[in-house]
């Protein structure tokens, strides 16, 4: 039976493998050829087949059709079979997330996720949800989103009504214990004493309080106060407001009958109902209007004593997801990034000031503006970002040639069939696209976008979109060291100091 490459099997075996070769390896060293095998060996080796140049078309991508259904509490169901292998996942996504945590309690969101799952249900609490679920060789995972909490469950096909069952415990009666709370707040604590330790994530957080505002859900960070008085309380309530069948979606894909699951979700998450204190309708996600924008390209530097390099953020106001510009700056950004890419050619190569550097709009979360985001980390940040701007200001100039547009466009044209490499793969895009409101076929929207995007609508979009002279720039560096220079190139630079 051949081995599947990097598989745990292959790896266990890889080890016997090698000795068998080397052994036969080293007879043959040994051995002395024959004149007949000699002959063979030359001969085999200059009728090698020479290497294709053509290759058959890829067949038509299949996409698998869901079995839609809302069960009587307004639950919307998706249903996708696959028997192939006898399992099954589930994922169960609610409306709310990390912007939906109260500005006194940034973060309550993920400890609420963490503790609906790890602290167990009122049938089975603690540890002993755990141990029903190892007895099923099951899982039930959770977590929080900016948007969205989110939780699923894979099991055995056989297994599925007994796990379906503790799921609907995870969703309806949560023990919250008071420990898993303790624990979940002293996780996130040691995250935030950690958060400045890679200097090369500040500049990227700290842009984005500079665009949105130090208090926008889009980019606050918790402190260790309000993660210090978090409360069981705090995580019943959050819960209870944001959790509710006619605000989410549940979808499962694998090896079930259809007809057999909807008798069997009507029986548990059917019989689910919004917490007595919540409002007739699901309440909207929080969110902060976009404040006004400066437009005099400022530079601030936060101050890291004794590093060497400057780790560099730019950036400045995006687009949202279905903004008309999305298909020619998503090539844009192709054309910008990767080996062969502007900026890698002639900063990395050309120039060599960084080993990485990279550039693009960021179109999350989809009911607001993203930011545009270039940097890297460099040695000599004065020129990194004079070359920058210079590239910027030349993709501005110049619409690409038709050679480098067909090649930006290919790298997402391409990768397109991957979107339906599982059937699980499917369902989770199936039921984003429904709690976000986009249109199911939004995918087939946006791979006709790129194909029709031509070298003039790259460059009207990058013209619209990029604007290097009115970008914020935040480094983080020594001051001490890069201080000076970035003012006599810049002009001023502003102190900005970060929270511990």
């Amino acid at each position: 039976m051949a081995l599947a490459p990097g598989s745990a099997v292959a790896e266990a075996a890889l080890p016997y493998q090698q000795a068998d070769q080397t052994a036969a390896t080293q007879e043959a060293k040994t051995a002395p050829l024959s004149q007949d095998k000699q002959s063979a060996a030359t001969n085999s080796s200059s009728q090698l087949p020479p290497l294709p140049t053509s290759f058959p078309l890829l067949p038509e991508v299949v996409v698998q059709v869901p079995q839609e259904v809302v069960l009587d509490n307004g639950l919307r169901v998706f249903l996708l079979e696959d028997h192939e292998v006898p399992l099954v996942k589930a994922t169960l996504l609610m409306r709310g997330g990390a912007r939906a945590s109260p500005p006194d309690k940034v973060g309550l969101a993920t400890i609420s996720a963490g503790v609906q799952r790890a602290g167990g249900t009122r049938q089975h609490p603690g540890s002993a949800l755990d141990e029903a679920l190892e007895l099923r060789a099951a899982s039930i995972e959770g977590g929080a989103s900016g948007e969205a909490i989110g939780m699923g469950f894979e099991c055995l096909t056989e297994d599925l009504e007994e796990v379906v069952g503790l799921f609907n415990e995870v969703i309806q009666e949560p023990a919250l214990q008071q420990d898993k709370v303790a624990l979940y707040k002293a996780q996130v604590l040691n995250l935030i004493d950690h958060r400045n330790d890679n200097a090369a994530v500040i500049p990227g957080r700290e842009l984005r309080k500079l665009v949105y505002g130090r208090d926008s859900v889009f980019a606050r960070s918790p402190s260790a106060a309000q993660i210090g008085a978090v409360t069981a309380e705090d995580v019943a309530h959050f819960l209870h407001a944001w959790e509710r069948p006619d605000g989410a979606v549940f979808g499962m894909a694998g090896d079930f009958d259809s007809k057999q699951a909807i008798t069997l979700l009507n029986q548990s998450l059917g019989k689910w109902r919004p917490h007595e204190s919540q409002p007739a309708e699901p309440p909207a996600i929080p969110t902060t209007p976009l404040p006004p924008q400066d437009s005099s390209g400022r530079l601030f530097l936060v101050d890291r004593s004794g590093q060497t390099q400057a780790s560099i953020a730019v950036g400045e106001v995006g687009i949202d997801l279905l903004d008309p510009d999305c298909f020619a700056l998503d090539v844009l950004g192709d054309i910008m990034n990767g080996f062969g890419g502007r900026l890698f050619d002639e900063i990395r190569s050309k120039e060599g000031l960084a080993y990485s550097v990279s550039g693009g709009w960021n179109t999350t979360p989809a009911d607001h503006v993203g930011l545009f985001v270039a940097g890297g980390e460099t040695a000599k940040p004065v020129e990194f970002l004079a070359a920058l701007q210079r590239v910027l200001q030349d993709i501005r100039k110049e619409a690409p040639s038709q050679k480098t547009l067909d090649t930006a466009k290919a790298q997402t044209l391409n990768s397109f069939v991957f979107n339906f490499a599982s059937t699980n793969t499917q369902l989770q895009r199936i039921l984003i696209y429904s709690l976000l409101g986009l249109p199911q076929d939004y995918l087939f929207q946006y791979k006709t976008g790129i194909e029709q995007v031509t070298s003039e609508d790259v460059r009207n979009a990058a013209l619209r979109h990029l604007h290097p002279e009115q970008q914020i720039i935040v480094v983080a560096a020594d001051r001490d060291s890069f201080e000076a220079p970035l003012k006599q190139r810049f002009g001023k630079v502003e102190s900005l100091s970060i929270d511990n």
